[in-house]
């Protein structure tokens, strides 16, 4: 061998040696990279796991709520209903107890 092919092998040598070096490095950047995405995406999903979690909680309490209020105002409806009703038949009482007057006053 030839000073100048033995100069041209470690030249390829150092070359071969500097690129499986860079690659490692890259391997390793990308393997990290990786990691460092999946662990977002997890934090993330988690996220919305907690915001989903506790709007679910939010809105059940909101229903129940609305639930209590329409349960309440139904049965002031309902009083005020009877009401009306009982006002109703003194309204008719009253009026047939008018008539019943006017007819006595009549006969007198």
């Amino acid at each position: 061998m030839t000073p100048e092919s033995i100069e041209v092998i470690k030249t390829l040598i150092t070359a071969f040696t500097t690129l499986l070096v860079s690659l490692g490095t890259w391997h390793v950047s990308m393997r990290q990279y990786r990691m460092k995405n999946e662990t977002m995406v997890r934090d993330a999903i988690e996220d919305v796991k907690d915001t989903v979690t506790k709007t679910t909680a939010d809105t059940q309490e909101h229903l129940a709520v609305i639930d209590l209020k329409i349960e309440t105002l139904s049965d002031r409806v309902e009083k005020h209903n009877q009401v009306i009703d009982r006002t109703r038949e003194l309204e008719k009482t009253v009026a047939i107890n008018s008539n019943d007057i006017e007819h006595l006053k009549e006969r007198t």
